[in-house]
């Protein structure tokens, strides 16, 4: 039985749409609402390879889930998608945060309205160091009224939140801040919280030369790290 198979939360509608998850990823693979089929509000979502329909998932984020310097194709919410057979809409975008503006003038509340019109069976979100500096107070609120948004938006949906990635180096203490008010927030939601750690951590290799950054093969890591937590 998969991680979906076995959520405490109810799919209401399988629909078309591509997976959101938090970040810059803004990979392909739309789904059209008449490919797939919907889920009765009693009936528990199975694994793509029982229900013959992939799941609908929605990437929220900033630009380590969009793949900043890659291909899509290669940030690890579409690794990760591939993996657990889902359709991708990836959301994400450089510079964004809870409460900072991204290079789309976005923000994740402003990635989640968008989610919300795309009627996902799976939503992923995963937390940013672009709020670091920022009012811890108001990344809470911003952080509350996100997982709200979603979680009462979208009440059939499986929300899924990965803690925040830093990359080859010592996080700052307000990373794990954002994480642990991040994390209450995902499983008082009824949501499902994976905690990979920092995979990267001493790898500058696996960086690309912003340092910042994760490389191809660092977004495998990534990926593989999650998806194996997903199985788990």
């Amino acid at each position: 039985m998969s991680w979906l198979t076995g959520s405490p939360r109810r799919i209401g509608g399988l629909v078309a749409g591509v997976i959101v998850v938090a970040g810059a990823l803004v990979a392909g693979g739309v789904v059209h609402q008449s490919a797939v089929r919907k889920a009765s509000a009693s009936e528990t979502v199975q694994t793509p390879s029982l229900m013959g329909t992939k799941p609908v998932a929605v990437a929220i984020g900033d630009s380590i889930m969009d793949g900043h310097g890659l291909t899509a194709a290669q940030a690890w919410p579409a690794l990760v998608a591939k993996t657990q057979g889902w359709s991708l809409d990836n959301l994400a975008s450089d510079g964004t945060g809870y409460v900072q503006l991204g290079n789309d003038d976005d923000t994740f509340q402003a990635q989640a309205d968008q989610a919300v019109k795309l009627d996902p069976s799976v939503v992923l979100l995963s937390g940013s160091t672009n709020d670091l500096g920022e009012s811890q107070t108001e990344v809470d609120a911003a952080t509350d009224e996100l997982v709200s948004t979603v979680s009462k938006s979208l009440p059939g949906a499986v929300i899924v939140g990965v803690n925040t990635f830093w990359g080859d180096t010592t996080p700052p203490a307000q990373v794990a801040a954002i994480d642990s008010h991040f994390k209450a927030a995902v499983l008082a939601a009824g949501g499902t919280w994976i905690d990979v750690g920092q995979p990267l951590a001493g790898r500058a290799d696996l960086m690309q030369s912003d340092d910042v950054h994760p490389t191809a093969a660092g977004q495998k890591i990534l990926a593989a790290t999650i998806s194996a937590k997903l199985a788990a």
